[in-house]
């Protein structure tokens, strides 16, 4: 799910030509605690409160054994919702550190272990440990310490207290984030690292220990959601077998989440410097993918953006970015053709995307999905609710900032399937 940099007018503001209709917005507030969004601060598309207004229309519905699909579930925002109604639904996320957030939002802690300071002789292996971009071998070691006592102790318990070590490590390292808070940077030497004394973290990670369970409380979870780590382009999903979706697909802004997530998935074992796997698979990632040629016929919108980027005198702009350009409309569409295939011929999609710039060229997400959802034989419902963007990531880069651009848009999409 995308990067929430943006704030938005009140529904006054929906742009020009498109019907209000007392639209809600998706948009995150500034400060959100509904649904628990303020555990973690992972990046969302859309509001707890939004999600579940989107869902309650489809109540009735699907309370008869109906199943609900986020294939781009990121924290887990939209099953979530879904279970606050009593829904069955499923969250597909790549990304593993996603998941174990999603899992966090959405445990029953009616009963959970108390958890413990775990003992310092715990034997740990720190070997090539990708925690090294960032701690000193004996900060590292206690973080094992503890990651090994969340494994140990397994179920909800494990997820908060994961969750809790995300916490902990993404505050220890603030200083290694920049202007642009989705890019991470590394320790260039051992005299930059971060040290810190066994005692002193231990009490950091109990304080978010503390914080998390005072969030959850003894949350009672009766309907039970699957949260799953899969790939939007390979579903783990039965044909015919979804009724509603609700999701938001990363934006084409260049975002690398692996890298914005690299401490988290460096805290699961996954070093994204040695292993691009993960970070090539990524929806929008900025690594290119070898062979990533036109193997889609792309609609109008579409297209036209390849032409405008592939004709830009920029630097790159008819090498690296036509085809990074390429890629992600290549992941998106191959996300739509299994959105479509799982889907049974009465369900309703609801997308939320936003447009962009690159450079001075305007990237219609909007009018993109449009025709691409249209190719695959879903009809818009009714005219897209547009809401202005205020605020968005390029305002952070200098480079980017001497293009002129336009106003930028989020977009409330809604299909059904057939007529």
């Amino acid at each position: 799910m995308p990067v929430q940099e943006a704030l938005v007018l009140p529904s006054d503001n929906v742009l020009p030509g498109v019907r209000k209709a007392g639209a809600l917005s998706p948009k995150r507030p500034a400060v959100e605690t509904a649904g628990l969004a303020d555990v973690f601060p992972y990046y969302a598309g859309f509001s707890f409160e939004w999600a579940r207004h989107q869902l309650a229309r489809h109540e009735t519905e699907l309370l008869n054994n109906g199943t609900v699909l986020d294939p781009w579930n990121g924290s887990g925002t939209t099953t979530l919702a879904a279970q606050s109604l009593g829904l069955n639904a499923i969250g597909l996320d790549l990304n593993p550190v996603a998941n174990v957030i999603a899992r966090l939002r959405a445990q029953d802690y009616s009963q959970v272990e108390k958890i413990k300071r775990p003992q310092a002789g715990v034997d740990v292996c720190l070997d090539d440990d990708p925690l090294a971009a960032w701690f000193a071998k004996p900060t590292i070691r206690r973080i094992r310490q503890w990651g090994k006592a969340a494994e140990d102790i397994g179920g909800p318990t494990r997820d908060l207290l994961t969750v809790s070590l995300f916490r902990a490590i993404r505050a220890a390292t603030k200083r290694f984030e920049g202007s642009n808070p989705t890019w991470v940077k590394r320790a260039k030497e051992l005299s930059e690292t971060v040290s810190i004394a066994s005692d002193e973290l231990d009490a950091i990670i109990e304080w978010h220990i503390g914080f998390i369970s005072s969030r959850v409380g003894s949350q009672s979870c009766p309907r039970q959601v699957s949260v799953v780590t899969a790939d939007s382009r390979k579903m783990p999903i039965a044909s015919d077998s979804v009724d509603v979706i609700v999701t938001s697909p990363p934006y084409l802004t260049r975002i690398d989440y692996a890298v914005a997530y690299s401490r988290e998935l460096a805290l699961l074992g996954i070093d994204i410097s040695t292993d691009r796997s993960l970070r090539a698979g990524l929806m929008g990632t900025t690594l290119i993918r070898p062979q990533t040629e036109d193997i889609f016929p792309f609609g109008e919108a579409a297209s036209q953006l390849l032409s405008l980027i592939q004709k830009h005198d920029s630097k790159a702009s008819a090498g690296y970015y036509l085809r990074q350009t390429r890629q992600y409309l290549a992941d998106l569409t191959s996300g739509l053709d299994e959105i479509t295939r799982v889907c049974r011929n009465t369900a309703t999609l609801h997308l939320v995307v936003q447009d962009s710039f690159y450079k001075d060229v305007h990237v219609p997400l909007a009018d993109i999905c449009i025709d691409e959802a249209a190719m695959r034989g879903w009809v818009l419902k009714n005219e897209p609710e547009r809401f202005l963007v205020r605020r968005t990531l390029t305002s952070l880069n200098k480079a980017a900032q001497t293009y002129k651009k336009g106003d930028v848009a989020e977009s409330v999409i809604t299909f059904s399937r057939g007529k």
